[in-house]
């Protein structure tokens, strides 16, 4: 019964650890996560590809958020709208300072 409980702690930690990586690839730096899967020790071409995979789904991950994202908020609001409440409420101040400098090269 030992041997059983002491498996099943093994196995509970084994998949803490891979739950921890999977969520990770989304938020962790690359060092960090080679620091974390570095613990299984893996052969290096295993942990090459686990990199490599970890930071497609990343950049997949954050892709699909933005234009989620962006498309909500274009269904939500009339560009158009805000601009000319904008304008309507507001004044536009604008002030520029140009000046002509001689060049010093001598010519």
């Amino acid at each position: 019964m030992a041997g059983d409980d002491n498996l099943q702690g093994k196995a509970t930690d084994f998949v803490k650890k891979v739950l921890t990586v999977g969520m990770g690839t989304l938020f962790l730096t690359e060092e960090s996560l080679r620091g974390m899967v570095s613990e299984f020790k893996l052969p290096k071409e295993l942990l090459a590809g686990i990199l490599e995979s970890a930071n497609k789904t990343r950049k997949e991950f954050l892709g699909n958020l933005s234009q989620d994202l962006m498309s909500r908020v274009s269904e939500k609001m009339d560009a158009r709208a805000l601009i000319d409440e904008i304008l309507e409420k507001n004044e536009i101040e604008v002030n520029m300072k140009i000046s002509f400098k001689p060049k010093k090269d001598g010519a």
